[in-house]
C-alpha cells in the first residue's frame, strides 16, 4: 500500500478524535456559502442538517432504546404547526421565535410522553402499529381541523388551515435580527444540528445512554437487572419529539408555510432509510445518512448525469466483483450483444424502432461536464434498442428482468452462467433506458431505492454501523 493510499484509509480517519472529524466535517459545511451564492446548493444543504436533526433524534427512539416508531414525523410536524399557530396571523398571535420555539418544545415532550405512554405495555409490531395510527391521526386531523363547530357559534373555526395549510408563518426572529436569506437559515439549521449532536452524544455517553443501549439490546434483561424501562422508555420518547418539534418549529419559520403533505409516511421512510444506510445508533452515521439520500436525489435530477452514474456503477460493479479478465469479455458480450439486438429489430420491425435523439441543445449547456453527459447519452442511444411505446415496453421487460436474474443467481459459476450474464445484463439496461425516458422522476427513486438494497446485502449494518453478532 502507497503511502497516500495509507493516508487516505478509514483507520486514518478514524485514528482522528471524534471531535475533529465533527469539526472538519461541519466546519466544511459552514465554509461552502463563502464559495457560493447559488441558493439552491445552500437550500440542499440546509436540508441536510434538518434531515441529519430528525434522524439523530430518531436514533435516540430506536437506535438507542429500541423502540420502532413510526408516529414520530408527527412530532415534527406538531412542532411546525405548533410554530404556525403562535407565530403567525392564522390565530392573531405573534409570538417571538424564541418563546414559541420553547412552546412547542414543552408541547412536543408532552405529546412524547402521551404516545410514550403504550410503549409501556407494547413491544415490537404491536408498539409499530400504535405509533403508525398516531402518525396517521395528526396527518388527517392537520386536514379536517379547518371547519371547527363550536356550541353558540354560526360560524366555523378554522385551525390549522386544512388541505391549503398554514400561510404567512413568521420568519425566525434571534437577537433582534429576522432572518430573511437562505443562507440565515442554513447557518441556524447546523448550529442546531450541533447542538442535537452535543446534548445527544453527552447523553449517550452517560449513564441514561448506557441504560437507553441495554434496554436496546434485551428489554427483558435489562428489567431483571434492575434497570427503570418505563422510565427510560419516556424519556426517550421524550428527548427525541423535543428534539423534532424544535427542528419543525425551524422549518415552519424557514418555509413560512406548513402543510399536511409535508409530514407524511414518505417523510418517515426517507427518515429511517437515513438512519439505516448511515447505521443504527450511529450519530456520524445518521449524519451521513441524511446528507447522501438529501444530497444525491438532486443530482440526479439530470437524465444524462442519471444515465452516467447508472452505466460507470454498472462497470464498477462487474470489475469489482469478476475477475478482470472476466469482467472486460462479459463488458464486451454486452456490448456486442445489444448491437445484435438492434440490428436485428431494425432489420424485422423498423416501425417499432424510434429514431435516437440527436439534438444537442448548446444553448442550454453550460458546462463541459453537461456536454459530455448530452453526448454520452447520444452514444447509448445508437447502442440500445430504443422503442416508439417505451413505457409498455419497460415494464413488461420489468416484469421478465426479474425472473432472469433469479434464474441466473440459481446457476453455478462457470461458462455457463458468464454466457448468460450479457444478455440479462442488456436486459436491465434495456429497462433502464425505457424507464429513464418514460418517467426520469421514477427512475431518480429507483437509483436510490437500489442504492439501499445493495447497502442492506453487502453492508447490513450500514456505512458506520457496527457488525452485530449474535451468541446463541
Amino acid at each position: 500500500m502507497t503511502t497516500l493510499q495509507q493516508r487516505l484509509s478509514p483507520s486514518t480517519w478514524n485514528a482522528i478524535p471524534l471531535v475533529w472529524r465533527y469539526t472538519i466535517v461541519l466546519g466544511a459545511m459552514a465554509l461552502v456559502p463563502l464559495f457560493t451564492d447559488n441558493e439552491y446548493f445552500i437550500r440542499i444543504l440546509g436540508n441536510v442538517c434538518m434531515f441529519a436533526a430528525l434522524a439523530v433524534a430518531l436514533n435516540v427512539i430506536v437506535g438507542y432504546a429500541g423502540l420502532l416508531d413510526l408516529g414520530f414525523v408527527a412530532f415534527f410536524g406538531l412542532g411546525a404547526y405548533g410554530y404556525g399557530l403562535l407565530a403567525s396571523p392564522q390565530l392573531g398571535l405573534h409570538l417571538p421565535s424564541v418563546l414559541a420555539l420553547i412552546a412547542v418544545a414543552v408541547l412536543s415532550v408532552l405529546f412524547g410522553l402521551l404516545l410514550g405512554s403504550p410503549s409501556l405495555r407494547l413491544l415490537g409490531d404491536y408498539l409499530a402499529i400504535v405509533t403508525l395510527g398516531f402518525g396517521l391521526i395528526f396527518v388527517q386531523l392537520t386536514n379536517t381541523l379547518d371547519k371547527i363547530e363550536i356550541p353558540g357559534r354560526e360560524d366555523t373555526f378554522n385551525l390549522t388551515g386544512g388541505a391549503n395549510g398554514l400561510l404567512k408563518i413568521d420568519p425566525l426572529g434571534l437577537f433582534g435580527y429576522t432572518l430573511t436569506t437562505v443562507t440565515q437559515y442554513f447557518y441556524v439549521f447546523l448550529a442546531w444540528l450541533i447542538v442535537v449532536l452535543i446534548v445527544v452524544y453527552r447523553l449517550n455517553q452517560s449513564r441514561l445512554g448506557r441504560a437507553w443501549r441495554s434496554m436496546g439490546e434485551d428489554a427483558l434483561a435489562a428489567e431483571v437487572m434492575g434497570m427503570p424501562t418505563r422510565r427510560l422508555k419516556l424519556l426517550a420518547f421524550a428527548v427525541g419529539s423535543a428534539i423534532a418539534g424544535v427542528t419543525g418549529g425551524l422549518f415552519a419559520a424557514w418555509q413560512g408555510s406548513a402543510f399536511p403533505q409535508n409530514f407524511g409516511s414518505d417523510v418517515l421512510i426517507n427518515l429511517y432509510a437515513m438512519m439505516v444506510l448511515g447505521g443504527i445508533g450511529n450519530l456520524a452515521g445518521a449524519v451521513l445518512g441524511a446528507s447522501v439520500l438529501s444530497i444525491v436525489p438532486e443530482i440526479l435530477r439530470n437524465p444524462e448525469l442519471i444515465r452516467m452514474v447508472f452505466y460507470l456503477g454498472l462497470v464498477i460493479g462487474l470489475l469489482l466483483l469478476r475477475p478482470r479478465r472476466n469482467g472486460l469479455l462479459l463488458l464486451a458480450g454486452v456490448f456486442v450483444f445489444g448491437l445484435a439486438v438492434r440490428l436485428i429489430v431494425q432489420a424485422v420491425a423498423p416501425d417499432l424502432v424510434a429514431a435516437p435523439n440527436i439534438e444537442v441543445a448548446s444553448e442550454s449547456v453550460s458546462t463541459a461536464f453537461e456536454r459530455f453527459g448530452q453526448q454520452f447519452g447520444i452514444l447509448t442511444q445508437q447502442w440500445i434498442l430504443l422503442l416508439k411505446e417505451p413505457q409498455l415496453a419497460g415494464n413488461l421487460a420489468f416484469v421478465a428482468l426479474i425472473p432472469a436474474v433469479l434464474g441466473l443467481a440459481r446457476l453455478k459459476p462457470g461458462p455457463l452462467k458468464l454466457a448468460a450474464t450479457a444478455p440479462v445484463l442488456y436486459l436491465l439496461a434495456f429497462v433502464w433506458e425505457a424507464r429513464l425516458t418514460a418517467e426520469p422522476a421514477v427512475t431518480r427513486l429507483l437509483l436510490v431505492g437500489m442504492l439501499l438494497v445493495l447497502m442492506m446485502i453487502f453492508r447490513p449494518n450500514g456505512l458506520l454501523g457496527r457488525r452485530k453478532i449474535e451468541i446463541v
